[in-house]
């Protein structure tokens, strides 16, 4: 059986098991104009996981005027297959992932009905490319609307003067075309990845080397460029280890990590942030009970997976340098030269592991939005929590952003950030594969109630316009006549 063949054996059972659940349900919102313009519903910033999960719970409760907006090209979406460079997922292969409850949908079912229950029974961890295809097929088995190439340029609010209520301006540049666009829509929703509320966390002393000498592993790096290279990354993490590790692969010559740790640590402390209660009860605690659980969670470092200290141990020229703090740096005869005590250490080229920071000052595109952003303040941070500056948004229980201002309060109510950003507010339940499907269905229950009650005029007359007879005249008619012969025999 080809395997074409045998996806649409599984399209078939998809359609089968939404059909039983009465899935998805019928469009139920009107169809509105905005300066000459559909107003879409919903408008998706993003088309990795996060935004296909969320646009698949919107769409299985009924809307269906929504639009994705991904900045990569078709099959680019993500880290999967570009900054992405671990082996294999460190998440088990069995979670349902953005599944939403519906069997077909899970990347078990999706691996056997390719490979069979024999290779899914002999399946460790899950090939970082084979879950990239799996997404790939999701998007396409539930037809989600994925406009590709569009980069969002500015986002900002416009008061609809027919309604009175704020309509979301999204200003795209195709890079396909290489020309501009302006959607407008009820509500948006930022699915925009690890970086998607601020950008890398870069240390202050990468600012003395020329650009050209050093990159984030967040870029896209040409690694057969570095062949015979020595080079020098910062950082503790997977993806540090996996950069060097593939780095090494593709003939670098060598690879000094220097990690601020005295060593990796040895347990993965969220793996046990994964049951129901975390995913639905976090948003319950009081401040003191997220800053006691979070505080604790944030003083954990995360050991590497399994599959990447096994990847490393045999790679020759890899060495870890510990319990080291670069304090500065200098470029000089074509090498870096990193300053972190006696000697100096040279390398060809720099790659910075340091991770993320939450700050909305750094996403041109949020500008407009920005001052008026609530964020949590610096007394709410236990010891070890992460933070950047004072910038970790405040959101709702449907993503949407909280404000200062109560003036600009119903407009950011109507942008939504699905991102990890989201942590403080709701909990683990947005960017990362366990708690993905929970998060989506919270963020599409609070936009169908947003949506209901700005439409409710239309909804209570949709409802007294409804015709379907229960009962035909022709039995109405029957049981008058009968109960006039009833009343003429007791007469």
């Amino acid at each position: 059986m080809t395997p074409k063949h045998s996806l649409n054996q599984l399209q078939q059972q998809l359609d089968e098991q939404l059909h039983l659940l009465g899935l998805p349900e019928r469009n139920w919102m009107p169809q509105r104009y905005y300066q000459k313009q559909p107003l879409l519903d919903v408008v998706i910033i993003g088309a990795g996981m996060a935004g296909l999960c969320a646009a698949a719970s919107l769409k299985l409760k009924g809307v269906h005027n929504l639009a994705l907006y991904e900045a990569a090209a078709a099959g680019q979406e993500g880290p999967w297959a570009t900054f992405a460079r671990m082996n294999t997922l460190r998440s088990p292969k069995d979670l349902a992932g953005p599944a939403l409850g519906v069997p077909a949908l899970t990347f078990q079912a999706w691996y056997q009905t390719l490979y069979g229950s024999t290779a899914w029974q002999n399946l460790g961890r899950i090939p970082r490319l084979v879950w990239h295809d799996y997404l790939q097929w999701y998007r396409h088995a539930l037809q989600l609307p994925v406009h590709h190439a569009h980069q969002l340029l500015r986002l900002h609010t416009e008061q609809c003067d027919a309604t009175g209520l704020p309509i979301m301006v999204c200003h795209l540049q195709d890079k396909n075309e290489n020309t501009h666009k302006t959607v407008y829509a009820r509500h948006v929703v930022l699915a925009t990845g690890m970086d998607g509320l601020g950008g890398p966390n870069l240390p202050a002393w990468v600012q003395q080397l020329p650009r050209r000498c050093w990159q984030h592993s967040s870029e896209h790096i040409k690694l057969t460029e570095l062949r015979g290279r020595q080079l020098a990354i910062v950082g503790g993490g997977d993806s540090a280890l996996d950069t060097a590790a593939s780095a090494l692969e593709q003939g670098a010559d060598s690879v000094d990590l220097f990690v601020r740790a005295s060593s990796f640590s040895q347990i993965n402390y969220w793996k046990a942030y994964t049951h129901a209660g975390h995913r639905d009860g976090f948003a319950s605690l009081d401040t003191e009970q997220k800053r006691a659980l979070f505080g604790f969670l944030g003083q954990q470092s995360t050991p590497p997976a399994q599959g990447t200290i096994e990847r490393i141990k045999s790679l020759e020229r890899l060495y870890i340098h510990f319990d080291v703090q670069i304090e500065a740096a200098h470029y000089h005869d074509d090498k870096v030269w990193l300053h972190c005590g006696q000697p100096l250490i040279a390398a060809d080229h720099l790659i910075l592991a340091t991770g993320y920071v939450i700050e909305p000052a750094l996403r041109p595109e949020l500008q407009q939005i920005r001052p008026y952003l609530s964020f949590f303040p610096q007394d709410f941070f236990a010891p070890g929590l992460p933070r950047a500056n004072n910038t970790v948004p405040r959101l709702n229980a449907d993503f949407s952003f909280q404000s200062h201002c109560p003036e600009h309060q119903q407009s950011l109510q109507k942008i939504h950030c699905f991102t990890h950003a989201s942590l403080l507010s709701v909990g683990k339940i947005a960017g990362d594969i366990p708690g993905i499907s929970a998060g989506a269905q919270s963020l599409s229950k609070g936009i169908v109630a947003k949506l209901y009650q700005a439409e409710f005029d239309y909804q209570l007359e949709e409802i007294k316009r409804y015709d379907e007879q229960e009962i035909t005249t022709e039995a109405l008619d029957c049981i008058s006549a009968r109960r006039r012969i009833v009343d003429t025999m007791h007469g």
